[in-house]
């Protein structure tokens, strides 16, 4: 397991978070399931869960050029656009 921090940028805000994953796309969709729970948060739903798991696996996350240990996933739903940065803080 390796600690992830996920950065959301969307609808004007900037979200973060960190969770326990064994690989990036596991630690961003753990933390769509732990943000859908904050009520600061109305747009994430569980459709928007849905969604996101249909487009990871379709088109997957993009490791950036020239960087170890970093990730970005863009998407949009129900006409918003949603950025995401996945970092792997720390290896265990």
């Amino acid at each position: 397991m390796n600690l992830y921090t996920i950065i959301f940028e969307f609808m004007g805000g900037t979200y973060c978070s960190q969770n326990y994953s064994t690989d990036e796309k596991e630690a961003l969709v753990n933390a769509i399931k732990e943000n859908i729970k904050n009520q600061d948060l109305i747009d994430f739903k569980e459709n928007l869960l849905n969604d996101l798991n249909f487009w990871i696996e379709e088109i997957g996350v993009s490791s950036l050029d020239g960087l170890t240990d970093v990730w970005y996933f863009s998407f949009s739903y129900e006409d918003e656009s949603y950025h995401c940065h996945i970092i792997r803080t720390a290896t265990l």
